[in-house]
Formats: C-alpha cells, sequence, structure tokens
C-alpha cells in the first residue's frame, strides 16, 4: 500500500514518555557527537568497539523492513534513529507498525524520518503536515527530510520550526554540498534542532559536512552494505571530529 491515507485517526500505542525528558536526553547525546548511524542488524554492531566498549559514536538506523531486535538496541542504551524507507516506496501500514513498536523505545531516539517525496519540496512539507503528529503522539521525534529549494519555503520553515526535532539532509549531492543547505542546516543547530546528514560515504563530504559546524550524526551505504571493511573507518572520522570539537571554543 502506497498511497498517502486520508486521516490519522489510526490507533495509538503506549503512552508517549515525557516529551522534555526525551528532548533533555537528545541535548545530552548532541554533546558526545557525531554518530554514524547504520542500519545493521543489532548483534553485528556488538564487534565495532572502542577498548572494551560498544564505539562512543556507534549508532543504529532501523527501518519500517530492519526493526529486529530494537529493543535489544535501546536497553544496551545505543542512539538510534529511524528511517521512513520512502527511497523504497512508502508504504504506510508499515510506517505505522514501526512507530508502535518504537514507541515503548522512545527515551534513546534520536529521530524518525516523516514521510517524504523523493526530489519535492512542496509535498514534502505537505506530508509533514499530515505526517508529524503520528510521530509526536507517541513521543517520537519528528525529522523533517530537507530536499532541493526548501531554503525558499522560509514563510513554511518560520511557522514550523517548532515541530522539527531533526532536519535530515537529503536532497541532491549537488544541494547538499552547496552553501544554501549549509545555511539551513546552521539555522537548525542553532535552533537546537538535531541535524542529520544522509548518504555521507566519503571523507570529503564528512570534512565538508563538519566544516558547516552542524552535523550531530550521519549515514551512509557503504558503512552497512561493507560493513567489514568500511565501518570502523567512519566510526574513526567520526570519533577524531568529537575529539577535535573538545578543543574548539564554542
Amino acid at each position: 500500500m502506497n498511497a498517502l491515507p486520508d486521516s490519522l485517526d489510526e490507533p495509538l500505542a503506549l503512552p508517549p514518555l515525557p516529551w522534555r525528558a526525551a528532548r533533555r536526553n537528545r541535548q545530552q547525546l548532541k554533546q558526545r557527537g557525531p554518530f554514524l548511524l547504520v542500519t545493521s542488524a543489532h548483534p553485528s554492531l556488538q564487534e565495532h568497539r572502542l577498548g572494551p566498549h560498544l564505539h562512543p559514536q556507534l549508532g543504529r538506523l532501523l527501518q519500517p523492513r530492519h526493526t529486529s531486535s530494537a529493543e535489544a538496541t535501546a536497553a544496551a542504551r545505543l542512539p538510534w534513529a529511524a528511517d521512513n524507507d520512502c527511497f523504497q516506496g512508502l508504504d504506510p501500514q508499515a510506517y505505522y507498525r514501526m512507530l508502535d513498536r518504537l514507541a515503548p523505545l522512545a527515551e534513546n531516539c534520536l529521530w524518525v524520518s516523516v514521510p517524504d517525496v523523493v526530489g519535492d519540496t512542496v509535498e514534502t512539507a505537505r506530508r509533514f503536515e499530515l505526517w508529524a503528529e503520528a510521530c509526536k503522539r507517541r513521543g517520537l521525534p519528528a525529522a523533517l527530510v530537507a530536499q532541493d529549494g526548501l531554503e525558499g519555503m522560509g514563510r513554511w520553515l518560520d511557522r514550523s520550526w517548532h515541530r522539527i526535532d531533526c532536519l535530515f539532509m537529503g536532497g541532491t549531492t549537488a544541494w547538499k554540498e552547496g552553501l544554501l543547505a549549509a545555511a539551513l542546516a546552521r539555522e537548525a543547530q542553532a535552533r537546537g534542532i538535531w541535524v542529520h546528514w544522509g548518504r555521507v560515504n566519503s571523507k570529503r563530504r564528512f570534512d565538508l559536512l563538519c566544516a558547516t559546524g552542524a552535523l550531530d550524526s550521519f549515514d551512509g551505504t557503504q558503512f552497512a552494505r561493507f560493513r567489514h571493511t568500511h565501518l570502523d573507518k567512519g566510526l574513526g572520522w567520526a570519533h577524531s571530529e568529537w575529539q577535535a570539537r573538545l578543543w574548539r571554543p564554542r
């Protein structure tokens, strides 16, 4: 099922955690970033350590078709987020099932991306208006997926920032690496909003995004698809950036 539903009158999951406590936890995690979020099974992530502990920059990225052992991930206090999987085509029922499963685990949730339309800023904003409440009512932080041209929707953003818990920087490579996207990310960061960047598969792009001063987490397909080859390398990038931030003036 890929059509947008007419209403959000679906059954609710368990009552959400107090939103202030969840937000406070997310702000504390901001000081430990950036995090590399990986779409991998929970047991496989246990292999990636810094000394005797799980790597401090490691997090997990869930999807509607990939929520196995989500409870174990939360119990391990591993930061996690959830993508809507719209790149593969939105399945509303699968998305709702994911939200219901994740609602009791919201304390360590960084964000859940609200359904978007790849390459269409206006339609993505419309979907955010329709779907963000489904996350909020479950105590899950809602992420807006930024598409090319979002900077031109200033009036809509002005009345929407307070509902955006995370700005997920999507869009084309050219836009994502440009000045307009960087300015949006910095504005979100200044407002205390989590900033995530998708498809970061090279050190060059990672360094470029670090230079924006607005990078809390990132993902990249190579870190999951070729985990044994690339994940520890990416975690090394993230850990070096975390160490560098300790010495930068605020």
